[in-house]
């Protein structure tokens, strides 16, 4: 979830007892049939989104100026692929990054919690360079022969005739009559003859081969490293540089993760790690991988072409809702807004593909090339914001809230119990906003997980926790920078104050609406144990 943007209207345009983007009729529904046939069209979409958006950096956002604009746009994590660009073009995006978050803080009045995220490149296999002599592409076409060749003499030399691939043991591993697929299956190839260090392949599908294209064969688990020492040479970096996620490309298992963190060592263990699901393995596997990871992303490429694309939909609905009932962040990504690394405006599938997203249950999307090296990235983000909106209107949350208490285990721990009755008297109450002050976030975490329709603003004195807490649905992330009072309750009552005046100052909590405030009845992690419902003042104090 992103702090309030240019682009939400405020609550004050509406009527007191009017709260926009609730649906209430279809969102209270008994049946399937109801809740579609009570979708009004006529309805505003919320004031705040609720869904996170991460942006991939890349030649588009290499200046300060167009990364203020995203966060302003709707821009709440910023991802680093360590696939393309140097560690010291890294570095350099991490300090652009840090000066815009800086920029942008000073601009909203309170510190913002952007946060920056690294994709490892891990098991991923690419094509060398494009010689020289061809230009910057070459062209495949239907029915000729080429060679893939493991031989580093055609690193920085592919042609027409032979293609470098980066995996020394490629032509070991694969058998006649696998498919090759080369640059997002644009190109695909068929293995016909293999020997020592070479592949010998028909082009079944030709097109325009660039330099360091993904080479990707479904069905096909490559024993290699889930490390390899350039990853480790750029954990090294990431932890030096205190990013708060990384994401570890093709997890097939745990021990992907366990890996990881072995890496992490002590001075990264508090780094956030993401599991990128990719292939049919990481699939069969998921539940465990749901175990270790702190959280999940689906890249819907690789994994469409190892299940093949009829299957992609039935296993993003199935591990979202797998990864939802664990409270496990999950996140959707690749070809979600692909037409506007071109155009201003998005097609219409693209826009119903993200809300199909939201329904399933995505806690945050995140948009590749379209920002990192397209023509419009901010007008994405804002695009991709705005198409959020709607669609959260439309959740069933009534049944999804049942759902989760029904998945419940019983007895369950008293934070969890507070959460869900939280969750509860917002629906009921109409809550304009649920505050949660929190020291680890935990308690933020499990209020999103039964769904609630308003924001969830969790505070905390811990910018790192802040920053982390964009990976659930529906948290707004808010950073208390006070000392501590010595008397618990006028230290908790001084950060629900700081709360409500932020919100009524972003225009989404009004005088009078009420406020659900979940919170331990002591300082410290691990003692959230009260839910209240207070109402909005005129002088920003709750009653």
């Amino acid at each position: 979830m992103v702090w309030p943007t240019e682009f939400d209207v405020k609550l004050e345009k509406y009527n007191a007892m009017e709260i926009p983007g609730q649906q209430l009729s279809a969102a209270q529904a008994f049946t399937p049939l109801d809740h579609l046939l009570n979708l009004d069209i006529k309805a505003p979409a919320g004031c705040q989104r609720l869904t996170g958006i991460i942006a991939n950096m890349g030649k588009s956002t290499s200046d300060v100026d167009t990364l203020e604009k995203m966060m302003s746009a709707g821009m709440n994590i910023a991802m680093l692929n360590m696939s393309y660009g140097t560690r010291e073009e890294h570095i350099e995006m991490i300090k652009l990054l840090r000066q815009a978050a800086k920029n942008f803080s000073v601009n909203m009045g309170k510190n913002y919690p952007l946060a920056i995220a690294a994709r490892l490149a891990g098991k991923k296999i690419r094509t060398g360079s494009i010689a020289d002599s061809y230009g910057e592409t070459v062209e495949l076409k239907t029915g000729d022969v080429i060679r893939l060749t493991t031989d580093e003499t055609y690193k920085d030399r592919c042609s027409t005739y032979a293609i470098y691939v980066d995996f020394m043991y490629f032509a070991d591993q694969i058998t006649k009559g696998d498919l090759v697929l080369i640059d997002n299956e644009t190109i695909m190839l068929k293995v016909e003859i293999i020997s020592t260090s070479t592949v010998t392949c028909k082009i079944e599908r030709g097109g325009m081969l660039g330099s360091y294209k993904d080479v990707f064969v479904p069905n096909v688990v490559f024993e290699m490293p889930n490390f390899s020492e350039k990853d480790k040479l750029d954990i090294d970096m990431l932890i030096h540089q205190q990013i708060d996620i990384i994401v570890a490309s093709f997890v097939n298992s745990p021990n992907t993760i366990a890996d990881l963190k072995d890496l992490l060592g002590v001075k990264g263990k508090k780094i956030a790690i993401i599991a990128n699901i990719q292939t049919i393995e990481g699939f069969r596997n998921f539940d465990e991988i749901l175990l270790t990871a702190n959280g999940i992303m689906i890249t819907r490429q690789e994994l469409g072409s190892d299940i093949t694309p009829k299957k992609l939909v039935i296993a993003q609905k199935n591990m979202i809702a797998r990864a939802n009932k664990a409270n496990v962040p999950v996140c959707v990504n690749a070809h979600l807004l692909s037409s506007m690394r071109y155009k201003k405006l998005p097609l219409r599938a693209e826009l119903l593909d993200v809300a199909n997203c939201i329904l399933d249950g995505a806690d945050t999307l995140e948009l590749s090339a379209e920002t990192a090296v397209g023509l419009y990235p901010v007008d994405t983000v804002a695009c991709l914001a705005s198409a959020c909106k709607e669609a959260e209107a439309c959740i069933w949350s009534k049944q999804i809230f049942h759902d989760f208490v029904d998945k419940t285990p019983i007895p369950c721990d008293q934070a969890t119990g507070v959460g869900l009755a939280a969750v509860l008297a917002a629906q009921r109450s109409l809550a304009a906003a649920i505050i949660v002050v929190t020291t680890t976030g935990k308690s933020a975490q499990i209020v999103s997980k039964y769904g609630p329709r308003c924001p969830i603003i969790g505070v905390t004195r811990y910018a790192a926790i802040a920053r982390q807490l964009h990976l659930w649905r529906g948290i707004i992330p808010l950073i208390f920078e006070d000392a501590p009072d010595a008397d618990w309750q006028i230290d908790l009552e001084c950060r629900v104050n700081f709360c409500t005046k932020w919100a009524m100052d972003q225009g989404f909590v009004r005088v009078g609406d009420p406020i659900v405030v979940v919170s331990g009845w002591k300082q410290g992690a691990g003692y959230t144990n009260t839910m209240r419902i207070v109402y909005a003042a005129a002088d920003c104090s709750v009653v």
